[in-house]
């Protein structure tokens, strides 16, 4: 993965702002890799929500799928998670200021 960009990091940071798709990545996260209707059995939400919640998920880059015959399975971008966890601390700390 290449040098993560400011609005590629808000754009992951806004996605598992939401409690609902933090708690999606996790479930994900904690099973590996789970299949659409595995998600869906995992909340107790309506299906459109699921949906709209797993879109936000993938625009964000934070979930890959994989397609096995009809089934679609989903799982965590574990390459942008690391990238996350290394730049954000560095990007967040405060910068001495160069005095000329």
């Amino acid at each position: 993965m290449g040098e993560l960009q400011d609005g590629d990091l808000i754009r992951a940071l806004k996605a598992l702002a939401d409690p609902t798709r933090f708690r999606m990545v996790q479930e994900i996260a904690s099973a590996g890799e789970l299949s659409c209707s595995e998600v869906t059995g995992c909340f107790n939400l309506a299906q459109p929500t699921i949906s709209h919640h797993l879109k936000v998920l993938f625009e964000a880059g934070l979930l890959v799928q994989r397609a096995e015959g009809k089934h679609h399975y989903t799982s965590v971008n574990q390459d942008l998670l690391e990238a996350i966890g290394e730049v954000l601390p560095a990007r967040l700390v405060k910068r001495k200021r160069k005095r000329g």
